[in-house]
């Protein structure tokens, strides 16, 4: 079973990444910084759901991947839901704020303050432009982050299947 959940989790975060992509190339919806780290966040997941559905690891290799991927996925869930707020609640100049891309703030500042900015969002965050069934992307963010979560914990707590 923790195969088949660790498999299923690498493919759900491949559809999600391969559709961010779509967003972006074929209707033009540029990722905020918000939405950037939380693609990096999904590549990171699959990365790792990957390697443990390659390894398909016993007990103590389960937990070490659930404890991975549940920092990760908790991170992004954070994120999307910190998005979500800045939808709900944008700051009073959004117009006039100007957030600059994440390869930048690698670059020009500490990781301490990188990681002060990204959560901090910039007006891009607070944008609402593409939704689907009422839902804006934070929010099928915030519903992604949560089935890997809940794919996680079956792949780390699920019954392994002996072989016969």
């Amino acid at each position: 079973m923790s195969r088949l959940s660790y498999s299923l989790g690498f493919i759900l975060c491949a559809f999600f990444w391969a559709f961010a992509f779509y967003l972006e190339n074929s209707l033009g919806e540029m990722p905020c910084l918000l939405c950037q780290v939380q693609r990096i966040i999904v590549a990171a997941m699959g990365v790792i759901f990957f390697i443990a559905a390659v390894h398909n690891p016993a007990r103590s290799g389960r937990s070490l991947y659930s404890f991975l991927l549940f920092i990760i996925g908790l991170f992004g869930l954070f994120l999307a839901g910190r998005q979500l707020w800045l939808i709900a609640h944008p700051p009073a100049d959004i117009y006039s704020q100007c957030s600059a891309s994440l390869s930048y703030l690698i670059h020009a500042l500490p990781l301490e303050q990188v990681l002060k900015t990204v959560i901090h969002g910039g007006s891009d965050c607070a944008k609402a432009t593409w939704s689907f069934l009422s839902l804006t992307l934070p929010g099928w963010s915030f519903i992604a982050f949560s089935i890997l979560l809940v794919l996680n914990f079956v792949a780390a707590f699920g019954r392994k299947k002996a072989l016969s």
